[in-house]
């Protein structure tokens, strides 16, 4: 099976995938970025806060997060369940973050507006298997 996504846009060629994010008592389908070189996943606090995750206690060592945009504290919490193209994981630790700075990049490349992002997607999703990108017909599937 195969799910379609969508580019942020031609001058930020950003993988945005819906996927299904589970609390302990409600789901929502966010939109989230594709990230295979994030070493894990990243939930954005308003949805946090709105699915009540719990939060995890971590070592401080752990509780510092390098990207692009430099070094940032972060908490972390277990999300229940993500599900994209029938692969659901279950009690991710996710790092909640202030997901700001991509509507910032949307916005500075001229994305539009209705492309929020609430989640990155990286390797504890992806981890033992394969992911198929087809580029031309905007469609990705995992295996």
């Amino acid at each position: 099976m195969a799910v379609k996504f969508q580019l942020a846009s031609a001058r930020l060629p950003i993988i945005l995938v819906k996927v299904a994010v589970s609390g302990k008592h409600e789901q929502r389908i966010v939109t989230a970025i594709l990230d295979t070189g994030a070493t894990g996943c990243v939930i954005a606090q308003k949805l946090a806060t709105d699915l009540g995750l719990e939060h995890l206690k971590v070592p401080k060592k752990e509780k510092s997060a390098h990207g692009i945009g430099g070094e940032i504290q972060v908490e972390f919490v277990k999300v229940h369940a993500v599900s994209l193209d029938g692969i659901t994981i279950k009690n991710i630790k996710t790092a909640v973050m202030d997901l700001s700075v991509i509507h910032q990049q949307f916005k500075a490349t001229g994305t539009t507006a209705k492309k929020s992002v609430d989640m990155i997607l990286g390797y504890p999703f992806f981890k033992g298997r394969k992911l198929l990108i087809d580029y031309k017909r905007k469609t990705l599937s995992i295996q």
